[in-house]
């Protein structure tokens, strides 16, 4: 399936399994989509951010309240890129906070406030 010009937000979250993400953003670029990550905080502990930010050539969203000083709201501006949201690997925690709307980090923020097509992949 071609996705060409088609923007994807690829949210990444803290299982042993977040290494396979990074083959995941290679195949959505393979069909020419343009990528983006934002990563929960347990997350980077499996997968570096630099990984991902080298393979995007896009920084990587891991904070709600970055300390650079930007006075926009992050989540926010992070959910209105996106075409599709895309969440692999979604942990259960991860699953069971978007099923009762807790949004206590970057990535859940951004999830709850985007309006695209969401895919979740455990």
């Amino acid at each position: 399936m071609p996705l060409r010009g088609k923007r994807i937000l690829l949210g990444v979250s803290g299982s042993v399994a977040a290494y396979k993400a990074v083959e995941i953003l290679r195949g959505l670029q393979r069909r020419g989509a343009d990528v983006q990550v934002a990563m929960t905080e347990v997350a980077t502990k499996f997968v570096s951010t630099l990984t991902f930010e080298a393979l995007s050539h896009r920084k990587v969203h891991t904070e709600l309240f970055p300390e650079s000083g930007d006075p926009d709201v992050v989540h926010v501006r992070v959910a209105d890129w996106p075409d599709l949201m895309v969440v692999a690997p979604a942990t259960a925690n991860l699953i069971g906070k978007l099923a009762n709307g807790l949004a206590d980090d970057l990535l859940t923020c951004t999830l709850l406030a985007g309006d695209c097509p969401l895919v979740v992949a455990p």
